[in-house]
Parts: C-alpha cells; sequence; structure tokens
C-alpha cells in the first residue's frame, strides 16, 4: 500500500512539471510576445521588435505587444524616435541606392549662324560634344545634319564616343550608331537624324558625329545633344 502512494505521488509531480514547461514552450514559438500569435501582423511585430522600434506594451515585463489597441501620438512619437536613432530606414538611399543613382542631365552643343563645312570622299568629324558624366551611367546621344549636293550623292553618318579619330562603321568598336543621307540633287537640301547608346564611367567623355560622303556635299548646322542616365540596359546585336 505504502509503494502505491508513492507512485500516485510520481505520478503529480510529473504533471505538475508538464504544466509548468507547456507555457514556455508556446511562448518561445510564438516570438518575442505572447498575445499576437494569432495575429496576421505577427512577422512585422516581431521586425518592430528585433529591430528596437518597440519594447512591448505592458512594462516592465513587456512580454505582450497590445497589437489589437490604438496608438497614441506619444507612443507615435517613441517608435519614429526608435527608426530614426537605429537608422533602421537608411532615408538617404531610395530602392538601396544613392541620389546619385538617379541623376540625369542634358548636354548639347550650340549652334551659331548658318554653320557649313565640306563633306568629302574621307571619314570627318562634323561635331564634336564634351560631356561630363556625374556618375557612372549611360549616354542618350542624338544627332541632327543638312547636307546639300547639286546632284544625288549618299553619305554615311555616325557616332563616336572617346575616339575623335572618324573610323570606318561599322567595323569601329567606338561607334554606337550609324544611318545614310541621300541627297535628292539639284542643290536641294536633305535631313537626317542619328540616334545611339552608349555606357560610360564617371567623369569626362567626347561624342563626335562622323560623316562620309563625296565632293562637293555640304553640311549645313549639325548638332548634337546627349542625355546622361544612371539607370539602363544596352543590349549588342551582330549583324550577320
Amino acid at each position: 500500500m505504502h509503494r502505491n502512494y508513492r507512485r500516485v505521488g510520481l505520478i503529480v509531480v510529473g504533471l505538475l512539471f508538464i504544466a509548468v514547461l507547456a507555457p514556455v514552450a508556446v511562448y518561445a514559438a510564438g516570438g518575442t510576445f505572447t498575445d499576437d500569435d494569432t495575429s496576421v501582423f505577427e512577422a512585422d511585430i516581431e521586425w518592430m521588435a528585433s529591430t528596437g522600434i518597440t519594447f512591448g506594451c505592458n512594462p516592465p515585463t513587456n512580454d505582450n505587444y497590445c497589437p489589437d489597441k490604438s496608438v497614441t501620438r506619444g507612443q507615435m512619437a517613441a517608435f519614429m524616435h526608435r527608426l530614426a536613432d537605429n537608422q533602421v530606414v537608411d532615408a538617404g538611399k531610395l530602392g538601396g541606392e544613392d541620389p546619385a543613382y538617379y541623376e540625369s542631365a542634358v548636354f548639347a552643343n550650340d549652334i551659331v549662324g548658318l554653320a557649313t563645312s565640306s563633306l568629302g570622299a574621307t571619314n570627318t568629324s562634323v561635331a564634336e560634344l564634351t560631356v561630363d558624366a556625374p556618375a557612372a551611367g549611360f549616354f542618350l546621344i542624338n544627332s541632327t545634319a543638312s547636307i546639300l549636293a547639286s546632284s544625288q550623292e549618299q553619305t554615311l553618318w555616325w557616332l563616336q564616343v572617346d575616339d575623335t579619330a572618324c573610323k570606318n562603321v561599322p567595323d569601329s568598336t567606338t561607334s554606337v550608331a550609324y544611318g545614310y543621307i541621300t541627297t535628292p540633287g539639284g542643290s536641294d537640301r536633305q535631313g537626317g537624324s542619328l540616334t545611339g547608346a552608349a555606357e560610360v564611367s564617371a567623369g569626362s567623355h567626347t561624342v563626335t558625329l562622323c560623316a562620309r560622303g563625296a565632293t562637293g556635299v555640304s553640311t549645313y548646322q549639325p548638332s548634337l545633344t546627349v542625355l546622361f542616365t544612371t539607370a539602363g540596359t544596352i543590349t549588342t546585336t551582330t549583324m550577320p
């Protein structure tokens, strides 16, 4: 009979031990606070606790968050203060990038009067523009020109970056775009435009508009405009 009482005593002690451990296990599985386990915002609440924005709502124990209670202006001030002091969010960046990443700038050459030049059968630099890129990024380049010839002539135009010696295209790796302008003849003018893009590093760069034609071809008022941006993608296609 004495042994049976002893077994009953051991069983009672064991049940009490389990009863004490059970709430601890639930708390550990639920994270920092005990009253947000069924909240759809539990992950957000845990983030606020892990970053030191919130300490809880029942000091000094602070094992509750009170997810369904209103926030006073004073509590909001505490949240904002801790958010700034802990530098949880970097206000100096957007999308993880510095402000310079989103910079853009426009550069253009000035045309004074009726600028003209002769275009022969050799490669000729028609216009140049120096651009100071504030950061690594991309140039979107646009050029325009008019030509005049007494007979029908075909002229070749192309854009180069950081290579002022106009070379044959499309063989030149510094060429970013090229095209043709054909004069109708009879001393009539013909205009055209050319657009290209190039990836550049921070610093000074030279953009050159090159051309090649025939003897007796004149060019009028060539222009260059460059838009700089830090965001972009250039896809290179190899022509057959």
